[in-house]
């Protein structure tokens, strides 16, 4: 009877061995799925950034264009390679899926495109961006809008791109399994990427056109100033949660706090830069980053607020228990 149950017991700790097993293979999978999935897009956005700007009739062979020029070939030879590794069942696939080589080229690439966008979005190189007055009273009101718009979409989209690989494989490797997943870690991710670009487009309107005689009115430089520092809190709130979360240590009640500060910081920031008077009321980097800290803080707010409360946790759970149980099932048949 006991050699019975043993039995019974040792064919059970084995099931629930193989479908822990099964089930961490299916993770595994959908997450080399997504990765793939970005790092296909990295590849087409650098590709269209290189012929952009290399069509471009601003690109005059300066210092500049030809550091532009090295991170989008960089970029496009890496972010190819990296979409056969995935593909392919080849040696390459078993040295970068997953390892530390997969990391430290998300790395270098993160690198790569935080030096090369501010010198291709600096209105004064006049590359996606260039400065226009309206000339009205006795101030010029200079603004920063789109001068090229397939070498600025792009550049910004393969700059996300690297970014949202980049923290995909931090959170995998750094197997943070609680908190509440690699999506709402991802939102954190983009709110610091918006505060940046509000932080350095603020700097540069406050040097490039606040410091000039007449370059614009005192308001819209006021409304400049609260607008630097709304992307120095959100990048600083942003920098810390999206740690904890990646390492699977945030906590429901400070991010539901942080998120509603940013929501309220970023409603005003958007309100005073991008109306009436503001420094972004033309479509540009100042513009879009504000208003993406408005929409990306709404959004962290909501999903921090949800898992709080406790809304739709039950859902949630049972729907990916099903989805892993049919996933288990497939895989066994």
């Amino acid at each position: 009877m006991s050699a019975s149950a043993s039995a019974n017991e040792n064919f059970t700790m084995e099931d629930n061995n193989a479908g822990s097993s099964t089930l961490e293979g299916v993770l595994n999978n959908s997450n080399d799925k997504r990765r793939l999935n970005i790092w296909a897009f990295l590849c087409l956005f650098s590709a269209l950034a290189l012929t952009s700007h290399e069509t471009d009739d601003q690109n005059e062979g300066k210092s500049e264009n030809i550091w532009i020029l090295t991170c989008t070939a960089v970029s496009l030879s890496v972010s190819a390679l990296s979409c056969l590794a995935y593909v392919g069942n080849s040696g390459l696939s078993s040295l970068f899926v997953g390892t530390i080589i997969e990391g430290i080229m998300s790395l270098i690439l993160v690198g790569l495109w935080a030096g090369a966008l501010p010198i291709i979005m600096d209105p004064a190189n006049g590359l996606a961006q260039m400065y226009v007055g309206k000339s009205e009273g006795d101030s010029a009101d200079y603004q920063a809008t789109i001068s090229n718009a397939n070498l600025y979409f792009t550049s910004w989209g393969s700059g996300v791109c690297s970014l949202i690989v980049l923290s995909m494989y931090v959170k995998e490797r750094l197997g943070g399994t609680g908190g509440m997943g690699m999506g709402y870690t991802s939102k954190w991710y983009l709110l610091m990427l918006a505060s940046v670009i509000v932080v350095i487009e603020s700097m540069r309107f406050k040097n490039q056109v606040c410091e000039i005689p007449n370059g614009t009115e005192d308001v819209t430089c006021g409304r400049n100033l609260y607008g630097l520092s709304t992307g120095i809190v959100g990048l600083v709130v942003s920098f810390l949660i999206s740690l904890f979360s990646s390492l699977g240590r945030d906590s429901a009640l400070i991010t539901t706090v942080a998120g509603f500060v940013m929501a309220v910081l970023y409603t005003l920031c958007a309100g005073l830069l991008t109306f009436d008077n503001g420094p972004a009321t033309y479509v540009g980097n100042h513009y879009f980053s504000a208003w993406a800290g408005f929409f990306i803080s709404f959004a962290v707010f909501g999903s921090v607020l949800k898992e709080f409360l406790g809304v739709g946790a039950s859902q949630a759970g049972a729907a990916s228990g099903e989805s892993a149980g049919e996933s288990i099932l497939c895989i066994s048949l």
